[in-house]
């Protein structure tokens, strides 16, 4: 039975789990990209996957098309939710919400995440020129999406399919585009990050910049692949993710 909630996708609702882990897209995803999850994760750890609109059972609401706006309509959704204990994963734009959620919750004095796991996305942003213009035109800017891959083939292949999902990839694009790094003291709790070794969006040196953003930083993981990377080392991302979170009382090292 799957558990719906306007903000998330319970997969596998488990009540009495100790620990809700928080899972955000990346631009051009949604909940369903985290389905395969929930059944690695140990019996107390519940899986949420989060309900961005524009797409899969929101598609009829528009978009976010700025980091700000969709910061805080997370946080107001999800305000509910975010006072049992619970981590933060995100990919890609969903690292770069799940941190700009955690600096707003500093700021506001909210209930801190216990984790957050950033892969494919750097505290100090990606550059504009790696990521697909959302004000190119159809055909141009379908081809900066294939260059940078995640979306199917078969999507990108065909035009009625490709139109149907066009609003909510330039509204992604943009929001993605509109993230601007405001530094600010290292957050007092545990980060951990993750990237794909060929990732040339967001490469191993960028995604070096946690390092100063955390009091208690678990390290950098650098897995084969690209920006997409987690497709191919799921088990090993989950695992990770799980290992870290036992570990978040114990002395600051990275996992290895």
């Amino acid at each position: 039975m799957v558990l719906s909630r306007s903000w998330y996708l319970a997969f596998e609702p488990r009540p009495d789990a100790r620990l809700r882990l928080y899972c955000l897209p990346c631009a051009g995803g949604g909940a369903s990209m985290f389905r395969t999850w929930a059944a690695r994760l140990p019996d107390w750890i519940e899986l949420r996957a989060v309900r961005l609109p524009g797409r899969q059972g929101r598609h009829r609401e528009p978009a976010f098309t700025d980091a700000d706006t969709a910061v805080a309509a997370l946080l107001d959704g999800l305000a509910d939710d975010l006072t049992e204990d619970y981590a933060f994963f995100g990919h890609s734009m969903g690292a770069l919400l799940a941190y700009r959620m955690t600096r707003e919750l500093v700021r506001t004095g909210g209930p801190l995440p216990r984790l957050v796991a950033a892969a494919s996305w750097p505290p100090v942003g990606a550059a504009a020129t790696t990521m697909p213009d959302p004000a190119a035109g159809e055909e141009e800017f379908a081809e900066d999406v294939r260059r940078l891959g995640g979306v199917p083939d078969e999507i990108l292949a065909d035009p009625a399919v490709f139109r149907a999902v066009l609003p909510m990839l330039r509204a992604d694009f943009a929001l993605c585009r509109s993230y601007s790094y405001r530094p600010g003291p290292p957050l007092d709790l545990p980060v951990i990050a993750m990237g794909g070794e060929r990732d040339w969006v967001t490469p191993p040196d960028l995604m070096r910049t946690w390092a100063p953003e955390s009091t208690d930083f678990r390290g950098l993981h650098l897995y084969p692949g690209g920006h997409f990377f987690l497709r191919e080392e799921e088990p090993a991302l989950v695992d990770l993710v799980v290992r870290t979170i036992e570990s978040v009382d114990s002395p600051s090292s990275a996992v290895g």
